[in-house]
């Protein structure tokens, strides 16, 4: 038996400042993450991004850019999240900046 696959967005957030909330995979799904983007124009210091894992803690993407510089990044890969792992964005900027971050992907059935 055929299962669909949904494409979907699983963060898209403009003006982040600190973390985005969390993606929690649910019982039965397994979530890929395709595509993630960052942009910011920091105007006093420099914007840090990271995509993190929950579990881990760790950064399996970064990207930054220096004040009056704006910048676009983006990668393309395949990171896979099983039922109960989380991931979010988080943002390292001064006061008046922000990031806007997305994360794409597809949504799978774990059977």
């Amino acid at each position: 038996m055929s299962h669909p696959i949904y494409s979907t967005r699983f963060i898209c957030l403009q003006g982040v400042t600190g973390n985005s909330g969390t993606v929690t995979v649910p019982v039965g799904k397994v979530y890929i993450v395709k595509q993630l983007t960052f942009y910011s124009n920091p105007l006093l210091a420099p914007a840090r991004g990271f995509f993190v894992d929950e579990q881990s803690g760790a950064a399996l993407f970064g990207a930054a850019t220096n004040a009056g510089t704006p910048a676009w990044f983006g990668f393309y890969g395949q990171l896979v999240f099983e039922a109960g792992q989380g991931f979010h964005w988080h943002a390292e900027v001064s006061i008046g900046d922000a990031i806007d971050v997305g994360a794409f992907g597809y949504v799978l059935s774990a059977t």
